[in-house]
């Protein structure tokens, strides 16, 4: 009961979608519970982190409980969401193979639920076990179409949804259900033929934004900091005179006169620090803005790209550090002072 209060807390949009996704993913518990459970859970877990971090490195607390409890509270949902994608788009791969198989006892003498049961095979996945429970439910006084739709309910994928519902109109109407079962699978596979098409025209893209997000962001960062780094020594070992004959001197650039003017202390904000700082955080951005593009352009829908971001991450982190770590060993010298 009381995990069932505290989800009332949460907003009702959210709460239907997770229960959806609970049904899709075939999680047999209740969903207020799960809920409840998650959302106390994830303000105790972000208070533990958020007052550890304060204590230790004295990072803001608000800040800390608050993008805790988003990326464990986002990070359970986004998991139930793309499970349920998951399963729905593996059931969308075998179901031509489904329909064949049914169709094809169907044209056997088998009546329909038996049909049904029969064609419920291992390799079918999650369809198998849908297969088998409309028959029962047949076999329990159900109607066929009704069976058909609770199939479809029970499957997140729109096209497994939209071949139930034809399926149960064709019955509806008189129609021959073989035929039409035959009809629909190789309409599906068709579908499948030209969506692979197309994917493999923009793979080009997926390779060029892949390239650029992990490999060509993170060479320039590690090169442009370093750089950065060889600057700031050189200019601040100049004596005094000579770094203000260059802060005042007309021939130098704009440009050049504000780095010295940071250098010497007559100006605060750039260094060394800051910019690889800033290329750390450069890099987080574009690993997740890359991850989402290719999810975007592989599947349709961003959220499925997400789980490339950490494998973006770490390699530009590491080819990022590793430049860095190059260009040390090779103009070291450039950095004594």
């Amino acid at each position: 009961m009381a995990y069932q209060r505290i989800a009332r807390l949460i907003p009702s949009h959210i709460a239907d979608e997770v229960r959806r996704n609970l049904r899709y993913v075939g999680i047999n518990i209740d969903a207020d519970k799960f809920l409840g459970f998650l959302l106390a859970y994830g303000l105790a877990l972000s208070f533990g982190v958020a007052i550890n971090l304060y204590l230790f490195f004295q990072l803001s607390f608000p800040v800390v409980f608050v993008v805790s409890f988003l990326m464990f509270f986002g990070g359970a949902y986004l998991w139930l969401s793309l499970r349920a994608e998951g399963k729905g788009r593996f059931v969308e791969g075998v179901l031509p193979d489904a329909l064949q198989l049914i169709a094809s006892n169907i044209k056997s003498g088998m009546t329909t639920e038996r049909a049904l049961f029969v064609s419920a095979r291992p390799e079918f996945g999650p369809l198998e076990t849908e297969l088998k429970n409309a028959s029962k439910e047949i076999l329990a006084g159900q109607t066929l179409e009704r069976a058909l739709e609770n199939m479809g309910a029970n499957i997140r994928s729109t096209v497994f949804q939209r071949t139930m519902w034809l399926i149960a109109r064709g019955i509806q109407s008189g129609g021959q259900i073989a035929d039409l079962l035959i009809q629909l699978g190789d309409d599906i596979r068709e579908q499948k033929a030209v969506q692979d098409e197309s994917r493999a025209e923009t793979s080009m893209y997926i390779v060029l934004i892949f390239i650029s997000a992990a490999l060509g962001a993170p060479i320039l960062f590690g090169i442009s900091s370093f750089i950065v780094q060889i600057l700031a020594n050189q200019l601040a070992s100049l004596t005094g005179g000579g770094i203000g004959d260059l802060a005042s001197g007309s021939s130098a650039s704009g440009n050049l006169q504000i780095i010295v003017k940071m250098v010497s202390g007559e100006r605060k904000g750039l260094s060394p620090e800051f910019v690889v700082n800033f290329s750390i955080v450069a890099l987080f951005v574009t690993s997740i803005f890359a991850a989402l593009t290719l999810g975007a352009i592989n599947t349709g829908k961003e959220k499925n790209g997400i789980k490339f971001i950490p494998f973006i991450l770490i390699v530009g982190l590491v080819l990022f550090f590793v430049i860095r770590l190059v260009l040390q060993g090779i103009f070291g010298d450039l950095l004594k002072t």
